[in-house]
């Protein structure tokens, strides 16, 4: 994974950068690979500082490009990083800001486990009705296609006029009590690693309800629409959901459940042809009753034969 920044101008200038790497206790991480890439303004290809950390995690890199500058942080046994820092100006032939050191996280890899990942693409099939959508499967539960269990359950309704005046809303809800989402942000940690989420979807806390929302007003202001359940951003909003489904109880404790989440989140669109609202989203679903871990093996995806268009990039890991 690497980090890009550009600037508002493309001169040749000198830059210069110091990156220090931590472990997720906190502490320098000593001999970590760093590698950062100076575009050179003439050839227009980036020419790489190569080199390791210190003890204290340290490493400084310095060259001339015409603005843009990358870099990635490496050790066998963790996940890619980069790494913050952004360009705020110029002066006496140099970007600014002058060597400031931006810290950044290696995280180890853990135990990835096999994961049922994919992008949907729905068209709701009724309006003003419950749809149920099975995770396995990866579709409506009858009569509206060949799930089973109703996991994740959409129920929309649309007031639509115009791409400029329509109004869509509706909710997600789960089939059992103790099903529910609950809205997760990425930890600091994992802000710049290839690895962002926590390992493990939480025990408690989680929402039966949660409102979907889109909407747009003809009032002249020239707003973005309403939008609710997040944004389906991969490139600036990393955050999303944690959500438990298929949960059974006895004598007041929760026996077995099947735990996932959603990477940014759930995006509703007005049916402008055919009428019926269209879904969007992306998720990670662990099959095995009880196990929380959602750390994907990205090289075990449970679903095969997807398209492009269904598949989580890689560089996706949540």
């Amino acid at each position: 994974m690497a980090s890009y920044v550009i600037a508002q101008q493309f001169e040749p200038l000198k830059a210069k950068v110091t990156v220090q790497v931590f472990d997720e206790a906190g502490k320098p991480f000593p001999n970590a690979d760093v590698q950062i890439g100076f575009d050179d303004p003439k050839t227009r290809l980036a020419v790489y500082s190569k080199g390791k950390t210190d003890m204290h995690g340290l490493f400084t890199a310095e060259g001339v490009c015409d603005g843009m500058m990358g870099g990635s942080i490496k050790k066998d046994g963790y996940y890619d990083s980069g790494f913050p820092f952004k360009i705020t100006g110029e002066k006496d032939g140099k970007w600014l800001p002058w060597n400031p050191i931006c810290k950044t996280t290696l995280r180890p890899i853990g135990k990835p486990v096999a994961l049922y990942a994919k992008t949907v693409h729905l068209e709701i099939p009724e309006l003003d009705k419950p749809c149920g959508f099975d995770l396995v499967t990866s579709d409506w539960v009858a009569p509206y296609g060949k799930g089973k269990e109703q996991d994740l359950i959409f129920k929309l309704i649309q007031d639509y006029h115009g791409i400029q005046n329509y109004d869509l809303r509706g909710e997600l809800t789960f089939n059992n009590p103790l099903d529910g989402v609950q809205e997760s942000s990425i930890p600091d940690i994992g802000k710049y690693s290839e690895f962002k989420w926590e390992r493990q979807a939480p025990e408690n806390g989680y929402n039966q309800k949660q409102e979907l929302r889109n909407a747009w007003f003809p009032d002249g202001s020239g707003k973005k629409p309403i939008q609710s359940f997040k944004t389906q951003d991969i490139v600036i909003n990393w955050d999303g959901y944690f959500f438990r489904v298929r949960t059974m109880e006895q004598d007041g404790k929760i026996v077995s459940a099947h735990y996932g989440k959603i990477l940014g989140g759930v995006m509703v669109y007005p049916g402008r042809k055919t009428g019926k609202p269209k879904i969007d989203f992306t998720y990670y679903f662990n099959p095995t009753s009880n196990d929380r871990n959602l750390e994907w093996d990205t090289k075990k995806n449970l679903f095969s034969g997807l398209n492009n268009d269904e598949t989580p990039h890689p560089s996706w890991w949540p």
